[in-house]
């Protein structure tokens, strides 16, 4: 197994634990609990195991679905399918808002749709008359209370002027970090690290008292991250700039974790001299290390295997950005490509 799979399987089942132990009254995910449209069996089995745990328990779970595990087309069904029949458990995922009655909360839950639908149900949601304590739960970027979004390409936005007023609480989905955006509002962000740009981020998940109102993030155990920005090495030799790198790498703590070191300065004649084998046998102790060079005359240079797991739309986004086209239209290239991306999850 993939072990950067198993660190995500590890931090779910770790909350799983902790909400067995501390016996919320229900569970509330939002969005992307699969990573894909298609996710593996052994996806598929997991979550359906531990989810099971909290129905099992008679804690309740409520999921709605996120934008990387909403197919483009609605034949395609969806994955949420499979975990339908768990009592005391509901996913809401056909591109509809759902209110929800549980243990005395009003739940208005909106999935991931197109944009077209997502007005015409935030539309429908502001006439509910409020009875019970409401929670509003989204996936989507947010703007004009602060900027959160993830760039992706069917990502939805909110605007700030959409948010529930009446709502006692509302939970976001989408955004990768942990941020509390209002009293009453916040992200709880993923249980894992999707990538090295959110090392030294803390994972976890939210626990709300929504009688006081009071929440509380929770962090998880995760799989550590380092992140080594510009060592400058502009007038080191290939033996010093070794030594430095080395040091860089002793001083981290690198044993078990995901490292990137960004060099910059050194020449290329030092860079080709460079000890790598003391680096690599160093590196080994990591699981994966990102060895990052970049000057004023050359592109980067990545060194060994990269850390980020990102979907390839994101991949293909951030090289399209620095790629050198020969004249072609970038955005029409990124705009074919992504078409065929779109083909790739039908």
């Amino acid at each position: 197994m993939n072990q950067r799979e198993a660190d995500f399987y590890d931090s779910f089942s770790n909350f799983i634990e902790i909400a067995l132990k501390e016996r919320p009254d229900f569970v509330i995910h939002t969005g992307d609990l699969f990573d894909s449209v298609r996710p593996s069996n052994r996806a598929i089995s997991f979550a359906l195991e531990q989810i099971k745990r909290l129905s099992d328990s008679g804690i309740g779970f409520v999921a709605i679905s996120g934008n990387h595990e909403t197919p483009r087309l609605r034949e395609t069904g969806s994955v949420f399918r499979i975990l339908d029949h768990l009592p005391n458990c509901t996913f809401v995922y056909d591109g509809r808002m759902r209110r929800i009655e549980r243990d005395g909360v009003e739940i208005i839950a909106f999935p991931h749709t197109t944009a077209e639908l997502f007005r015409e149900e935030l539309k429908k949601a502001s006439g509910l008359k409020k009875e019970n304590p409401r929670l509003v739960l989204f996936h989507a970027g947010l703007l004009g209370i602060g900027v959160f979004r993830m760039n992706e390409i069917n990502e939805l936005i909110l605007d700030g002027s959409n948010l529930d007023p009446d709502a006692d609480y509302i939970a976001l989905g989408h955004y990768h970090n942990h941020i509390d955006v209002s009293r009453t509002c916040s992200y709880a962000g993923s249980t894992e690290r999707l990538s090295i740009s959110e090392a030294g981020v803390a994972k976890g998940f939210v626990d709300l008292d929504l009688t006081s109102g009071k929440r509380k993030f929770i962090p998880l155990p995760t799989r550590k991250m380092i992140d080594i920005a510009s060592l400058n090495l502009s007038s080191c030799n290939a033996m010093d700039a070794t030594s430095e790198i080395l040091s860089a790498l002793e001083s981290s703590g690198i044993d078990g974790a995901i490292a990137r070191i960004s060099v910059t300065g050194l020449r290329k004649d030092a860079r080709k001299d460079l000890d790598m084998n003391k680096i690599r046998r160093t590196s080994q102790r990591a699981l994966s290390l990102e060895l990052v060079f970049s000057g004023k005359d050359d592109d980067q240079l990545i060194q060994n295997e990269g850390a980020h797991i990102g979907q390839l739309e994101e991949e293909f986004s951030r090289f399209i950005e620095a790629a050198k086209l020969g004249g072609l239209d970038r955005k029409r290239v990124e705009k074919e490509a992504m078409a065929l991306f779109a083909e790739k999850d039908e």
